[in-house]
């Protein structure tokens, strides 16, 4: 947080291409959340990230489609086992798992930074052609 309470913007998550670059703003702002002690409510902030991550992977494998990409393939399976992690930990959290939803909340910036500046910005490279 900056001194005034306005969250910190992570600039690694950006690739350069506003549609992709808005849906990881949005990310940002529901893992933010989720991550505030303060104010997360697991239940409705993990269904919110599972359907934002279920909207945010189908707008960029929709890209990758109509422009022939060529690491479709490669990008959608990050996609499906990013999906298969938020499903997983959903089941945890109904389970009573409050823990792993904590550590899980906790390392997804880190593995959605790397995703961000590798397979994304790749895409985002490509699309802007």
């Amino acid at each position: 947080m900056t001194k005034l309470g306005a969250p910190v913007r992570r600039t690694s998550i950006l690739v350069g291409f506003k549609p992709i670059d808005d849906l990881h703003r949005e990310f940002e702002d529901i893992l933010d959340a989720l991550n505030d002690p303060a104010e997360a409510d697991y239940g409705t902030h993990l269904l919110a990230l599972h359907e934002h991550l279920l909207r945010h992977c189908a707008t960029e494998e929709s890209f990758m489609l109509q422009e022939n990409y060529p690491h479709y393939a490669r990008h959608k399976r990050a996609h499906e086992q990013l999906l298969e992690s938020i499903s997983q930990i959903r089941r945890q959290f109904d389970a009573g798992e409050i823990d792993a939803v904590r550590r899980y909340a906790h390392d997804l910036m880190n593995w959605f930074t790397l995703h961000a500046s590798a397979e994304d910005a790749e895409l985002a490279a490509y699309l802007k052609g």
